[in-house]
């Protein structure tokens, strides 16, 4: 028994470091299916927000001046606004910091998300989206 020890012991290390590679694998593709929905929403709302905007500004010659004439408007509701799930936030910001929430440029009537990707886990397609896309303002995604 003790000659096959060293064996045995080579195997159970083998056995775990296998284990912990594939479970780390299997986390990571569950991080990027998780993102991918959220990501999939955010655009969803971003785009229901932009056809709104397009809306008043044909029907005012003007876009909102921030985001409570917005709520004014009847854009959302307070007890209800816009919230995405990536960085769990329904702020609105005039510059994007990337803390979360959405970016609103009154000017340009531009909505962009404000949330920080650079670190979270992405499918092929997703990543292409947010380089070719204009989710988020330009430069803010590399």
């Amino acid at each position: 028994m003790m000659k096959n020890l060293p064996k045995l012991l080579i195997s159970l290390l083998a056995g775990f470091v296998l284990g912990f590679g594939g479970f780390s694998v299997v986390q990571i593709g569950q991080r990027k299916l998780r993102t991918a929905v959220f990501l999939a929403e955010a655009e969803g709302q971003v785009r229901g927000l932009r056809a709104k905007l397009a809306t008043y500004y044909a029907d005012q010659g003007r876009y909102p001046k921030d985001a409570a004439e917005m709520v004014a408007q009847g854009f959302w509701t307070v007890k209800d606004p816009p919230y995405e799930h990536l960085r769990g936030s329904a702020a609105w910001v005039t510059a994007f910091d990337g803390q979360g929430g959405f970016v609103y440029l009154s000017a340009s009537g531009k909505i962009y998300l404000n949330t920080d990707l650079k670190r979270e886990k992405f499918l092929r397609s997703d990543k292409l989206k947010l380089i070719n896309g204009n989710l988020l303002p330009p430069g803010t995604f590399f």
